[in-house]
């Protein structure tokens, strides 16, 4: 919690859409699709940047922004507890859950950051809890049916994934009540729409008045559906999925020891793709800004670290159910956990590998937690699973400390660097540039601001938005507005007498191109000229004439 409240937020989802839809929305006064460049900030699910939005309002600043992540993952580790015993583990495999759970590197790295893959998780951690809350009903109870709807329409509300993780429970949920209900079903079933839909109806009108889709745009289908449904690409993905997770050895600091074996893994994994016949980076099946090279290594990013000693210990739990009688015999527990695999699966079908792809599978591991809770405490006595606890625990504080965008055992770290500087600790080389720019526009009288971020060429979500927003009204008794221009291609649906564009006129413009585009020396708007006034790549100041 210290981390997530002194680092500001400074991944780069934050910069180009989290926090730029948030400050959109403050300064609009409305929660209306903007015109901008970059898509993501319009077409994602909102929830979670709803709650950055009160923070933001409260506090006048985005110091408690980080902390939607970080309540959501102890929300989750107090769930997954829950889950636990409903399930049937005692008070040790309640423990050795939360630990479990506590100590996924990919879980600790993102409960300091505005990523909304915890916050998603916490929600298919409620959904998970109510249902087996409701199982031993022959009813659905009406307050736990509106526990359902709200945490699946919550879920799905806060990350397009909540979808997949979602969808085996409520089959599950769904064909239980069938069985013992018949065609009564329909009331629980109705209650749990309408809950969903009256979360979702809003956000899916937005879209589909845009884009005439309520999920997406045709620019995220290309780049994340795959192209080709096959059983052999259905296993390349699920292996290569699984391979995010495969560097044990230096997760265990074992790289000088059995370092080969890292080898003979990618190894294998491309003789298995020989064997499908499917090429390895085929881009019908993987992003097309993802190259697979193998099994990665360890990392310290919140966008791609694994959780390979996790993965084993839940391979081991799924032995022990196996070869386990009295819990092979738990058709709650059995169901459970092909609800899980079902959710892995869906991950693997409907989205093409990316580069920061296990993300995707951190509800999946968190809620893997309550059942290796369950099976370990069902064959082992307290002192191995202790031993387990410490293992973990010791393993995860690489983690804690380490972390790649705000550390805190680093020479440089988040206690002693300039907070505005640690917005841009993934890309320093930007940190003059825009303070020298931002410098600039203050010297003027200038206080609406155009935004120009790339060209068609470059997806937007190469340009970072967030940080002119934070530096230009930091100590100014001035308030900056701010609009994307130059016709975003949204810009049609944008009703233009809705506030604050009706009068909005900007008087400088900030372009922002690569370092390998020469800079922008003039430019047109709405029948003004604007000259370049100030440059230093990539960015380029141009005053109205």
């Amino acid at each position: 919690m210290t981390i997530a409240i002194v680092a500001p937020p400074n991944n780069w989802d934050s910069m180009t859409y989290h926090m730029a839809r948030v400050v959109h929305w403050i300064q609009n006064r409305h929660l209306a699709h903007y015109p901008t460049y970059y898509s993501a900030q319009l077409v994602h699910p909102p929830f979670a940047e709803f709650v950055i939005l009160h923070l933001q309002i409260l506090s006048g600043g985005d110091r408690f922004a980080n902390l939607v992540q970080t309540f959501s993952m102890i929300g989750s580790i107090v769930g997954v507890s829950l889950i636990a015993k409903q399930l049937g583990a005692d008070k040790r495999g309640q423990i050795f859950a939360a630990v479990f759970c506590s100590t996924l590197p990919m879980g600790i790295l993102q409960a300091s950051s505005t990523q909304n893959d915890y916050a998603v998780c916490f929600w298919v951690v409620c959904l998970v809890h109510y249902i087996l809350l409701t199982l031993p009903h022959r009813k659905p109870p009406i307050n736990l049916t509106l526990g359902i709807g709200a945490s699946c329409g919550l879920a799905v509300f806060t990350k397009s994934s909540g979808y997949m993780y979602a969808f085996p429970f409520m089959v599950w949920f769904f064909l239980w009540y069938v069985n013992q209900m018949r065609w009564k079903i329909w009331k629980p079933i109705s209650i749990i729409s309408v809950i969903f839909l009256s979360l979702n109806i809003n956000h899916y009108l937005r879209n589909f008045s845009l884009y005439g889709n309520p999920l997406s745009t045709a620019e995220y289908s290309i780049d994340y559906k795959p192209e080709i449904y096959s059983l052999p690409t259905w296993i390349s993905n699920i292996i290569r999925n699984l391979s995010l997770h495969a560097d044990i050895v230096r997760h265990l600091g074992l790289q000088g020891i059995i370092e080969p074996t890292i080898g003979k893994v990618a190894k294998l994994i491309s003789i298995i793709h020989g064997f499908l016949g499917v090429d390895i980076n085929d881009n019908r099946i993987t992003h097309p800004l993802n190259s697979y090279t193998g099994v990665p290594g360890l990392s310290f990013d919140e966008n791609v670290a694994g959780n390979p000693l996790h993965l084993l210990l839940i391979f081991l739990a799924i032995g022990i159910f196996i070869f386990y009688q009295k819990l092979r015999n738990n058709r709650e527990v059995m169901i459970y956990i092909l609800c899980l695999i079902s959710g892995f699966l869906l991950i693997c079908l409907m989205l093409k590998l990316q580069p920061y792809q296990s993300r995707h599978h951190l509800a999946i591991f968190v809620l893997f937690s309550a059942f290796v809770g369950l099976a370990f405490s069902q064959v082992w006595n307290r002192h191995v699973i202790k031993v387990l606890a410490v293992i973990l625990l010791a393993t995860s504080m690489q983690f804690v400390f380490m972390n790649k965008f705000r550390p805190i055992a680093l020479e440089k770290n988040i206690f002693n660097s300039n907070r505005n500087e640690i917005y841009f600790t993934q890309r320093p080389k930007l940190i003059k540039p825009y303070f020298d720019a931002v410098d600039f526009i203050k010297t003027t009288t200038c206080t609406d601001i155009g935004l120009s971020l790339g060209t068609e060429k470059v997806p937007a979500g190469s340009y970072w938005e967030y940080p002119f927003w934070i530096l230009l009204n930091e100590n100014n008794n001035r308030i900056h507005r701010f609009k994307h221009i130059l016709n975003p291609e949204n810009f049609y649906a944008l009703r233009p007498e809705m506030y604050p564009y009706k009068d909005f006129k900007p008087c400088a413009i900030i372009a922002v191109r690569r370092d390998k585009e020469p800079p922008v020396a003039m430019m047109n708007f709405e029948n003004t000229e604007y000259l370049a006034k100030w440059s230093s790549k990539p960015i380029t100041i141009l005053i109205a004439q």
